[in-house]
């Protein structure tokens, strides 16, 4: 059964996600977020590469829309999450969520699965895939 939750601002991404899941003795979820922050690192993987390009913001954002799911990686909950975040000119920036700080506060879903995902080093691809266990 889904679970709506509400962390304050200093909050810190992806530290305080994995321990609402701790708490609440989910392994594996699907989640969704919205709310704002007021500091934020976004990676764009460059698949030619095959390695993140980080960028860091400095700024209030608002998040329109994060979505990501929990998984088991090396044993230990692993959020992976991609965000759209909004600014005040109505612009707005997306990527894969590094870290972020939440300012004023950031809204959660999470949605636990019926079945346990593993995340394991694909050699193909150069990413952390999901398996079925």
């Amino acid at each position: 059964m889904a679970r709506i939750y509400s962390l304050k601002a200093g909050s810190v991404l992806p530290d305080s996600v994995l321990t609402l899941a701790k708490e609440g003795g989910v392994k594996t979820a699907s989640v969704e977020a919205l709310g704002g922050v007021r500091s934020l690192k976004l990676a764009y993987f460059n698949h030619a590469k095959r390695t993140y390009e980080q960028h860091t913001f400095r700024e209030f954002l608002e998040v329109a829309s994060l979505v990501g799911n929990i998984t088991l990686r090396d044993g230990k909950p692993f959020l992976h999450a991609h965000g759209t975040f909004g600014r005040r000119d109505m612009t707005a920036i997306a990527g894969h969520l590094v870290s972020a700080k939440v300012f004023p506060l950031l809204e959660v879903v999470m949605s636990p699965t019926s079945n346990r995902a593993l995340r394991k080093f694909d050699d193909e691809t150069g990413l952390n895939m999901i398996y079925r266990t």
